[in-house]
């Protein structure tokens, strides 16, 4: 809105997207981390994290995106995915085995594709982690063109979980485009 109607309530909408940023830069975690309440958990708060510092402007050099990078980067599984569930919403705490018993090694197409989305917008210098989680994602996608139902990847509230089915093709999808929209052939090789 501000972009087409950059002078409309022009003082006021500025103020707002300062203020909004200084709010996402001190909510942040020490370790470069979001707590997502909406969803489980810390991947899908690391991208929101990630998208509204850079819709705000700032650049993806900043000190906060970057730790969050590293952050995505240190939970990035053995087999190119992320992985947590509902346990890391009430426990405040990225859950490290929390899709052990619903995922493919401890991994899951939704939080992967949370991570990459949070990667992708920031820029993440790391291509060869990025390749990994889109190989990963790549793998998973069913013949049908479907990805798996795995763990609860909804939450309100931090005590209810949520199964949204279509959480599982529409941010895989959206991840995949972002990524190769972002780092085009370098995922190719």
């Amino acid at each position: 809105f501000h972009e087409e109607f950059p002078d409309y309530r022009k003082d006021e909408i500025l103020n707002s997207i300062k203020r909004g940023c200084n709010f996402m830069k001190r909510i942040q975690r020490k370790d470069g981390s979001w707590y997502g309440s909406w969803a489980c958990c810390f991947c899908y708060g690391a991208w929101f994290g990630v998208e509204g510092l850079v819709a705000a402007g700032e650049s993806v050099d900043c000190l906060e995106i970057k730790k969050c990078c590293d952050f995505l980067l240190t939970h990035q599984r053995e087999n190119g995915g992320w992985g947590e569930d509902f346990t890391s919403c009430y426990d405040k705490d990225y859950a490290e085995n929390g899709m052990k018993s619903y995922g493919d090694q401890g991994s899951g197409v939704v939080n992967t594709a949370w991570a990459l989305l949070a990667l992708s917008a920031a820029k993440c210098e790391n291509v060869d982690a990025v390749k990994k989680g889109v190989r990963y994602l790549m793998e998973r996608q069913l013949p049908s063109g479907d990805w798996p139902q795995e763990g609860i990847a909804g939450v309100f509230n931090r005590a209810c979980g949520i199964t949204y089915t279509a959480y599982r093709n529409v941010f895989p999808l959206w991840a995949l485009g972002r990524c190769s929209e972002v780092y085009g052939k370098s995922l190719d090789s």
